[in-house]
């Protein structure tokens, strides 16, 4: 590595003093880092990025090459990789969000030969240097020297590693380009998550827990907020939304820390703001599992199906407008405005808020406790007497258990509550799963009335018995 300010012709100059140089042509390379907003592959130890035509996949701080593949453009979403095994390795990791462009950097080599008396090529080296721009005048994030041996004259690299040493230069230590490319734009890896992950104190006063939480989960919807109206994917209204809920339940579950005027003003307000994007949040989900409802057809009526996709594309152009302007409206900001200031006022003397001053670690024992109790008896009541409604019931307590869970899991055993969350999770997922498929199929039949009736098959004689085939159209 070349100390800051290193001369490279001074450099050059003094090496040409001693041997016979030859210098090739400069070499320009474009490079591009990625990431989902969320920084999935990060948090997998994984650097994607790109160069000329190809893009490349590696171990964090490694340089070994796991995967490359060619590409005629920059894929955004996972559908528009090329089918291979680095498609399938990203798959379950990038899942439905978009790649972003995090950094763009530029490196700039000049290979130098050195030649013997006989003029063979005896040890290469290149001259490299990294910026974050073309401009020659852009700060360098670094300069190195990369020493090239050549097979059968080890003695030549040795010699010249010597006297790099001897002119200040020093072995650069294991350094990834990634992290220094990312702190020139001043962006910090895996800095977001929706996650609530948080150190609470035991002893900590139960409202001033709570309102660490809450603030957390705010910071988490003004982010979202931020990035929904440019569109990138459907994360953003996803974790927008999930944030909205988990506000509304901190706010029913954890019971008397606030004055219960302000409580119950908060819990009508986000039930409104939780409303705007409950339309777009549905079509998302229909259109994001297209494919899937495609394959559970055979072959032949595949096709047929496109007109539905098509206008659930056309009510989702429509319902997302009407999200943008909701987020832009004043009672929306006005919501969030007044939260933000009564999250960061101090306590106020209430007596309809007794649980205030109690240790947070016991009033979320007693009410995860105590939720835990609800989750039991209604699943002792399914087994006696399933109906969808009951077990719709059931989800929403599981759901409101494992935010508490997972709002206080730092007051106890990692592990132990770890565990627990993710066994609740399989059994949320799993009546999620019901509950949404119950709800897609009343949407489904609803959504027929409202269907065009231009998409008719050739020669179809609305007096004749349906086919098959016609059925699936409709």
């Amino acid at each position: 590595k070349l100390p800051d300010g290193y001369d490279e012709k001074q450099f050059i100059g003094n090496l040409a003093d001693h041997y016979t140089l030859r210098k090739e042509p400069a070499i320009t390379e474009r490079i591009r880092f990625f990431d989902t907003f969320d920084w999935r592959l990060f948090n997998m130890s994984l650097v994607l990025y790109g160069s000329g035509n190809k893009l490349l996949l590696r171990k964090l701080a490694k340089s070994k090459i796991i995967h490359t593949i060619e590409i005629a453009s920059l894929p955004v979403f996972i559908r528009d990789f090329p089918e291979g095994e680095l498609k399938r390795r990203l798959a379950p990791i990038i899942k439905m969000r978009a790649l972003l462009k995090l950094v763009e950097l530029y490196s700039q080599s000049t290979t130098y030969r050195i030649l013997n008396r006989d003029k063979k090529t005896v040890v290469r080296f290149a001259y490299e240097e990294i910026r974050l721009s073309r401009d020659k005048g852009a700060p360098s994030l670094g300069t190195y020297l990369w020493l090239k041996p050549i097979k059968g004259y080890p003695k030549y690299s040795r010699n010249l590693a010597k006297q790099f040493e001897k002119a200040g230069l020093i072995i650069a230590k294991k350094e990834d380009i990634y992290f220094k490319a990312l702190e020139g734009v001043d962006k910090k890896p895996g800095s977001y998550t929706a996650k609530v992950n948080i150190k609470l104190d035991p002893g900590m006063c139960a409202d001033e827990a709570t309102k660490i939480i809450l603030g957390l989960l705010l910071q988490v919807i003004r982010i979202n907020e931020a990035y929904i109206d440019k569109d990138l994917d459907t994360e953003f209204v996803h974790e927008f939304r999930v944030a909205i809920r988990k506000t509304r339940s901190a706010l029913g579950q954890i019971q008397c820390v606030f004055p219960t005027k302000t409580t119950e003003r908060f819990k009508k307000e986000f039930a409104f703001v939780g409303k705007l994007s409950n339309e777009l949040r549905d079509l998302d989900v229909y259109l994001l599992n297209e494919n899937t409802y495609k394959a559970m057809l055979p072959p032949v009526l595949r096709d047929d199906i496109d007109p539905l996709f098509d206008y659930l594309r056309k009510k989702r152009s429509k319902a997302f407008r009407q999200v943008v302007s909701g987020l832009k409206s004043k009672k929306y900001e006005k919501i969030l405005k007044d939260w933000e200031v009564f999250l960061n006022q101090p306590r106020q003397d209430d007596g309809t808020a007794p649980n205030a001053e109690l240790p947070i670690v016991d009033l979320a024992s007693k009410r995860i406790y105590k939720k835990y109790r609800r989750v039991v008896k209604a699943g002792n009541l399914i087994l006696e007497n399933a109906e969808d409604e009951m077990l719709h019931v059931l989800r929403i307590h599981c759901k409101k258990l494992r935010y508490l869970m997972e709002f206080f899991s730092s007051l106890f055993a990692r592990k132990k509550i770890n565990v627990l969350i993710d066994q609740l999770k399989k059994l949320q997922d799993n009546l999620g799963d019901f509950n949404d498929l119950c709800v897609q199929e009343e949407y489904l039949l609803n959504i027929t009335k409202e269907l065009p009736t231009t998409h008719r098959q050739p020669g179809w004689d609305p007096g004749q018995r349906k086919t098959d085939r016609e059925r699936c159209v409709c």
